[in-house]
């Protein structure tokens, strides 16, 4: 496959390229990073260079660098008014200036002017970004910039010359790491636990992506580094401190009434209501005994899923309610007041808590009426508002959502709403820490973020970031409770390994204060969102980060080789505003885009798939398999293929589906509610049938129980089940080969569990082979055969 990447000519005959140097920094889970590539005119012609270069959905841009015949230009942050104002004045005057285009969603394109024959030209172009963390393990990615194969005109292909290849990279991490690389030979050393240097060792290109895996050997509930700088002569200090709580295994009471409301009008036609189908599936599939709901959608009028009231969860009214949801079909009309009316007035009636879901995409007309309605009927009721794609007026999104007790969302097309509904549930049905107090002792704190800390989640991780007056010492003690009880997290600073020597931390500082920024401008009008837009303006170019109030210019250096000094001046660079906003839209992993452009860049660093490909591809991946289960989990907690009856063909396609989401690699707790309630319906369905504990469907559990402890998917309900499942075990007459099977998983490693599965059910690679076909098919009748692909998938 040809890549796109690298200098040609506007005839798109590629530059010949001598040398490729990747430098960088990782400080935690993030990452500043430069390529920096040689090339040599060797055509003997005058060519007009055109460097393309890729930009993953999840970067930043923080450099642009072109050196090239005495003349040097270098991006500058200015602001973004600025630019477009001297760009119009430099075509109305004819003066050359440098073309930036967007060419698909991956890449861009960037004009560097006339190259003379046997000229060199240095690229560098500078990344930052945020790496992947699942299953105890950092991930990165940096893109493929050199073609495997060269093609020149009229000519066959022929073989690449040799050419010079380093990467190095700095790691400061939080505790001991252990390196890997899937795709290149690498050297690993290091100077102390937390500081190591990455070098791949000779005779290797970057023909394709470089991997990078990095695995903490003992995983930290709390961990920090920090850096230090003087200004104005006072010390300053960012400490970056990242939790990841393991809050008390304990029954936790949550809201178990829901109301899910969805706007049919015409705007929503499309992936907008598609998504938001797919968001309330997902989320009946999470709601478990005992709980009650109903769904309301609206256009000229609202309709009720069920006229009296809400519905208790079951098999029947979860397959009923499932069919009133796909057939669902937008009409013109608008009456979201009516609806958040409807819902608010039904939970006043039940006398219980309930919890909204709202989906539009409507710039409603009568917002003010709607939040003070709310804001004076809301109660103890909460509402989650989901915007559903950037039109959306957030400003009523964010003040519904704060009136209503709930956290607003924002959907764009392409981005997985799933995600966000599995997660919240997760939330929902799991302990928190509600915060009270965090103290950081003798430090002066200036500032944090986020700006305010309200909850900490159970096993999710958490960064926060704060600016200090002074050195970094002490403790700081994070005080709450955790249902009622008392609860506090004490980190000990002085025995935290804290670097000293990475700016990269103040500039994701920087970052993180702008997406707050940012993200505060939704709510804000008039003055206020003046005053926001002007930091957010001054933290971009005192960091040189672009942003939304801001874009590239270029400042050019010409050595005048009489006078022997350096002339500068500014050359605007040429791009839509619509390019200008593509460029800033890097963000970090508390977006709902990032899980879904994650995925798509490790399928494009494992398969060599170009951006497009690997979109259209990552529909017959695990991942979006794994969601199709938990779409179509039932309300026990079993999986089914359409027309099975009995017990055993119930059992069998469970654990199938159970251990789909369990052998591989990747984070599963946003599955946490579907795990449970599939390992709870296979370990009640044993205890109340003993003729199905058979050694092989006790061994196919344990190894599900076991992948699931081990990914801290396990709590104290099911862990109850289980105490009662080995007791009845022990009562049995052939407990002593249970017992036996119980050892060798117990004994078994993470890789052997998965031979274990795979030999057990019969599967293997070649199922992998048609999955695209499985999508033509029925999918409520082939729940089995997803499982089985998303298993050898795994494998």
């Amino acid at each position: 496959m040809l890549k796109k990447y690298g200098l040609s000519t506007r005839d798109n005959k590629k530059v010949k390229l001598n040398r490729l140097e990747v430098t960088g920094n990782i400080c935690g889970e993030y990452i500043e990073y430069t390529i920096s590539q040689d090339y040599k005119n060797t055509t003997g012609d005058n060519i007009e260079g055109v460097y393309s270069f890729p930009v993953p959905t999840t970067s930043l841009i923080t450099g642009i660098e072109v050196n090239l015949g005495g003349r040097n230009l270098k991006a500058m942050v200015e602001e973004r008014g600025a630019v477009l104002t001297m760009l119009e004045e430099s075509r109305e005057e004819g003066i050359n200036t440098l073309t930036l285009e967007q060419k698909e969603d991956d890449y861009f394109t960037v004009t560097i002017g006339n190259i003379l024959p046997n000229e060199k030209v240095n690229l560098r172009i500078s990344y930052m970004d945020q790496l992947t963390y699942e299953d105890d393990t950092l991930s990165l990615y940096i893109p493929s910039v050199v073609d495997p194969i060269y093609y020149t005109e009229d000519e066959e292909e022929e073989e690449a010359e040799e050419m010079d290849f380093y990467l190095s990279l700095l790691v400061e991490s939080y505790s001991r790491m252990e390196f890997k690389s899937p795709s290149h030979r690498i050297k690993v050393e290091r100077e102390d636990d937390t500081l190591s240097k990455i070098t791949v060792t000779k005779a290797q290109t970057l023909d394709h992506d470089f991997i990078l895996t990095m695995r903490e050997v003992t995983p930290q509930t709390a961990a920090g580094m920090g850096y230090s700088y003087y200004e104005d002569e006072m010390e300053k200090s960012i400490l970056m401190l990242k939790l990841a709580p393991v809050l008390p295994d304990i029954p936790v009471e949550y809201t178990t009434n829901y109301s899910f409301i969805l706007d049919t009008s015409v705007s929503m036609e499309g992936f907008k209501l598609e998504e938001a189908k797919n968001a309330v599936l997902i989320a009946l599939r999470s709601l478990d005994e005992g709980d009650t709901f109903n769904l309301l959608a609206y256009n000229e009028e609202v309709y009720k899923f069920s006229a009296g009231g809400k519905v208790k969860f079951t098999k029947e009214n979860l397959a009923a309610a499932t069919e009133w949801i796909e057939g669902l079909t937008t009409r013109e009309g608008d009456c979201t007041f009516e609806a958040v009316k409807d819902a608010i007035r039904e939970a006043d009636e039940d006398g219980e808590e309930c919890t909204i879901f709202l989906f539009t995409d409507d710039n409603v007309v009568d917002e003010d009426e709607v939040l003070e309605y709310v804001r004076t009927n809301i109660e103890n009721n909460r509402i989650f508002p989901i915007g559903m794609d950037t039109e959306v007026n957030s400003f009523f999104i964010n003040k519904l959502a704060e009136v209503g007790n709930g956290r607003p969302e924002f959907i764009d097309e392409g981005e997985r709403i799933d995600d966000i509904i599995l997660r919240q549930f997760n939330r929902i049905h799991n302990p928190q820490l509600d915060v009270t107090e965090i103290d950081f002792g003798d430090m002066v704190v200036e500032k944090t973020y986020p700006g305010t800390i309200t909850y900490l989640y159970d096993r999710e991780p958490f960064t926060i970031f704060a600016l200090v007056d002074g050195s970094i010492s002490g403790s700081i003690d994070i005080r709450g409770v955790v249902d009622d009880v008392d609860y506090t997290m004490h980190i000990d600073l002085d025995k935290l390994e804290i670097e000293e020597n990475s700016k990269l931390i103040q500039k994701v500082w920087a970052r993180k204060r702008i997406e707050s920024l940012v993200e505060k401008e939704r709510f804000a009008r008039g003055v206020e969102r003046e005053q926001i837009k002007e930091e957010i303006l001054d933290l971009s170019k005192e960091n040189s980060i672009i942003s939304s109030e801001t874009s590239f210019m270029m400042l050019e250096t010409i050595e005048d080789p009489v006078i022997g000094i350096g002339l500068n001046r500014i050359v605007p660079m040429d791009m839509t505003e619509s390019t200008m906003k593509n460029l800033a839209r890097g963000y970090f992993l508390d977006e709902a885009a990032y899980s879904f452009d994650v995925n798509i860049r490790e399928k494009m660093a494992t398969s060599g798939l170009t951006h497009k490909e690997a979109k259209m591809a990552i529909k017959y991946d695990r991942d979006n398999l794994l969601r199709v289960l938990a779409k179509n989990q039932q309300a026990d907690g079993s999986f089914l293929d359409l027309g099975e009856e009995t017990e055993e063909e119930i059992l069998e396609t469970t654990l199938r589906s159970l251990l789909a989401f369990l052998v591989g690699t990747e984070v599963t707790a946003i599955y946490l509610n579907n795990v449970s309630k599939a390992l709870r319906y296979v370990m009640n369905t044993l205890k109340e049938d003993e003729k199905l504990i058979t050694e092989r469907n006790y061994m196919l559990l344990r190894v599900a129980y076991d992948l699931a402890e081990k990914k801290n998917l396990i709590k104290g309900k099911t862990r109850d089940i289980q105490v009662d499942l080995v007791e009845k075990i022990s009562d049995l007459k052939y407990k002593e080969s249970l017992e036996e099977v119980g050892d060798l998983v117990t004994k078994a490693s993470p890789v052997q569990k998965k031979f274990i599965t795979a030999g057990t059910l019969n599967i293997s690679k070649s199922y992998v082979e048609n999955a695209h076909e499985i999508f033509e098919m029925d999918i409520r009748s082939n729940i089995t055969t997803i499982a089985n692909i998303a298993i050898a998938k795994a494998l």
